[in-house]
């Protein structure tokens, strides 16, 4: 049996991990996370202290595409907090349990909120307010390309398509249309899992896994498209025994996951009038290689796309809503002032990610715009 991989110190993931990046605190990263697990409790911190302090992730898995031992902090985290669950992991799970409930009454709740509150319940209520926003008037008009060799396709919207932001379905949905793909249903899907996985609710992950499974073996095995990069990656993470072993099954629920934005390319353009002189796109930390939405909305901004920054968190973290939230937004404002640098007002901000979308909105200035690409589609 071969020897368990062990952190060697080398460093390499300080020079990726967003959290190091906005606090500059060594602690809070894959290193010394890797370092303390190795220490007996009497040398170093409590298991208590140390399972709190190492739950601090943002689990944007930057540091394992970085590390020579291909060791990844945020599976050490998962299993931190599947081990020690809390009153957060609770709290998170009945936030992805009940979104069609509980997420409108937060939104509206804080609304009637005070403008001025302290942290981090300042950061809360703008969140819930970028949950539900629709503050960017659409200003290009995509004419897809005819896919009529495209087999049947169901539209995987992702727990915020579907609960808050439903004219992204709307959108999507029409623009398959346009396509000439026929869609097989609408499949109650839940969410990807991804989220899940990396708050530590194994079994949670497990059970959504295989009900999205039987939903689209119900539907007849066809392509599952989405809009958003994370539910991509939670969806192409599904393992052979999420399957009952069946690697043929597995294999064709890979080859069917499709990013929307890769059917449409080579769509004809049209800029509207109000379309704004510069365009900056926010990478996710989960996008694709090639990132498909990178081309798309290089496709549609032309030269009014600004120079990618490659390296950017935008400090989602999922449960680290509630675990850290001040962590979070420090993350995202480091984010949102590179990505802001040098930009003239009425900029727009584009990504392919639901979570970051959320994120960037909560934390964007008023004189520029976050959001998803498909909100600046007529």
């Amino acid at each position: 049996m071969a020897a368990p991989k062990a952190c060697v110190q080398c460093g390499k993931c300080l020079e990726v991990c967003p959290l190091f990046k906005a606090t500059g605190r060594e602690e809070l990263t894959p290193r010394a996370k890797f370092f303390l697990q190795t220490l007996d409790p009497s040398q170093g911190l409590s298991e208590k202290d140390f399972n709190s302090l190492a739950s601090l992730c943002l689990s944007c898995g930057r540091c394992a595409k970085n590390c020579p031992q291909n060791m990844s902090g945020p599976d050490l985290v998962s299993d931190l907090r599947a081990k020690s669950k809390g009153f957060v992991q609770v709290c998170w799970d009945l936030w992805l349990a009940k979104p069609g409930v509980l997420w409108p009454m937060a939104a509206a709740l804080s609304r009637f909120s005070p403008e001025a509150l302290p942290e981090p319940f300042g950061s809360a209520r703008k969140r819930m307010e970028a949950l539900f926003a629709r503050n960017c008037e659409p200003w290009a008009k995509l004419v897809p390309q005819i896919h009529l060799e495209v087999r049947k396709a169901v539209l995987f919207k992702g727990c915020t398509g579907r609960y808050a932001r439903k004219e992204w379905g709307d959108k999507a949905s029409k623009m398959l249309d346009g396509m000439g793909i026929v869609r097989a249903g609408e499949p109650d899907f839940s969410c990807c899992g991804s989220s899940y996985g990396s708050a530590g609710l194994m079994d949670r992950q497990q059970y959504v896994r295989r009900r999205n499974i039987r939903l689209w073996q119900e539907a007849g095995e066809p392509l599952l498209i989405t809009f958003c990069a994370t539910c991509l990656k939670g969806l192409s993470e599904y393992c052979v025994d999420d399957f009952s072993g069946d690697e043929e099954l597995h294999a064709c629920w890979q080859a069917g996951l499709t990013p929307l934005s890769f059917l449409l390319e080579g769509a004809e353009v049209h800029l509207l009038d109000n379309s704004p002189n510069q365009v900056v796109y926010h990478k996710p930390c989960h996008a694709r290689k090639p990132d498909p939405d990178l081309a798309l909305v290089r496709m549609i901004a032309g030269d009014r796309l600004a120079p990618l920054q490659e390296d950017l968190c935008c400090g989602f973290g999922g449960v680290m809503q509630l675990g850290a939230p001040e962590l979070s937004r420090q993350v995202g404002e480091h984010c949102m002032g590179r990505l802001t640098d040098g930009l003239e007002p009425g900029a727009h901000i584009l990504t392919g990610c639901s979570a970051c979308v959320i994120q960037l909105a909560s934390l964007v200035k008023d004189e520029y715009f976050a959001s998803h690409w498909l909100d600046i589609l007529k």
